[in-house]
């Protein structure tokens, strides 16, 4: 037992000591309380927005309408001959309801970035550089004890908050994907915002955060590295994220027309993968490869250089394939924070005492 503290109960009653967690909780209490202040003000903005946005879609029979331009109640009606309340109704929902759905879906994303950088950085960075922890080791507190319980508290609680907050995001997504279908499901937001994808990136920003402080021992260089490598980490996850699972591809008729394929594919899948002709030997000639085309007649010239047909092809993920690869993004982010938590465990434990109380 550690002689952190002493707290006297009742009267008569044994003395109890107030070991790490207590003095973790007492530390961070002002962190903990802003943290959750924050939570509850965000959780209740989107549940306020969804209820909104669901209340005006059932007020005005819209809420199985997709593509205002095409489809409404499941029958395809062309614009020109669309009902004018109809489409001013579906106008109004979109000024109304997307902008906020995409700003708090951004407001997510930047989460793990100011856990890392205002929760993780400074946990040991500022203990270090200020020499308080020579205070708890001298308490009969190991190093990789005084560790896994700085890391504990902190991490359930950012864990637990990005997860009620993807919940509730993820809610209202799915509540809105139908009606705003130019937000493919694939990019950032909503795909950082929603799911388990989201609430992994938490620990993980958490944890580069924390080895970033055990490594420069200084709060402000720390919080630095942790904001740099966190925009790295979502950065490459994004440039990763298309190649987790193979794209489907579909491909046109002779004349280069998709009418066979259904169009809710289109509608539901996160497209812009890739695309371009195939030849004649069936081999894909993405676009890009006449990119530097100059004008159409340099555009035929260069696609019959490769020998492109008329048949086209594009390649894209089916709605099918966001939960599979929430799962592997998810997993990838574990990974890492397992691995770094292992680190600091390690790189804690094999510091000399002595450079610790220099």
């Amino acid at each position: 037992m550690s002689s952190i503290g002493i707290r006297l109960g009742a009267s008569g009653a044994r003395p109890r000591a107030r070991g790490l967690v207590w003095l973790v909780a007492r530390q961070h209490r002002a962190a903990l309380w802003a943290g959750l202040a924050a939570v509850a003000a965000i959780a209740a903005y989107i549940v306020w927005q969804r209820a909104g946005m669901v209340g005006y879609l059932r007020a005005h029979d819209i809420q199985d309408c997709a593509d205002w331009k095409r489809f409404c109640h499941g029958r395809r009606t062309h614009l020109e001959r669309g009902s004018d309340p109809t489409i001013d109704a579906l106008r109004h929902l979109t000024d109304t309801y997307r902008t906020p759905l995409l700003h708090t879906g951004r407001l997510l994303i930047a989460l793990p970035a100011l856990i890392g950088v205002f929760i993780g950085a400074p946990l040991f960075a500022r203990e270090l550089e200020m020499g308080t922890h020579q205070l708890v080791w001298t308490q009969s507190v190991g190093r990789t004890r005084w560790l896994i319980a700085k890391l504990a508290l902190p991490l359930l609680a950012v864990t637990a908050g990005t997860a009620v907050l993807a919940a509730l995001y993820t809610w209202w997504w799915r509540a809105a994907r139908t009606q705003f279908q130019d937000i493919a499901w694939g990019t950032d937001v909503p795909f950082d915002a929603t799911g388990p994808a989201a609430v992994a990136l938490a620990p993980l920003a958490f944890f580069l955060g924390a080895a970033a402080g055990l490594l420069l021992r200084r709060t402000v260089p720390a919080m630095a590295v942790t904001l740099g490598a966190t925009a790295g980490v979502q950065y490459g996850l994004a440039a990763l994220r298309p190649h987790l699972m193979t794209p489907r591809t579909i491909v046109s008729d002779a004349s280069g027309d998709f009418a066979h394929t259904p169009i809710e594919v289109f509608f539901t899948s996160w497209r812009g993968i890739g695309d371009g002709y195939l030849a004649r030997s069936g081999a894909k000639i993405p676009s890009d490869r006449c990119s530097s085309a100059i004008g159409q007649d340099g555009w035929n010239r260069c696609l019959a250089r490769f020998g492109a047909t008329e048949r086209q092809y594009e390649e894209l993920h089916p709605a099918g394939h966001y939960w599979p690869m929430q799962w592997m993004q998810a997993g990838i982010c574990l990974a890492a924070a397992v691995a770094l938590a292992a680190f600091c465990v390690w790189w804690i434990r094999r510091r000399p005492a002595v450079k610790e109380a220099a």
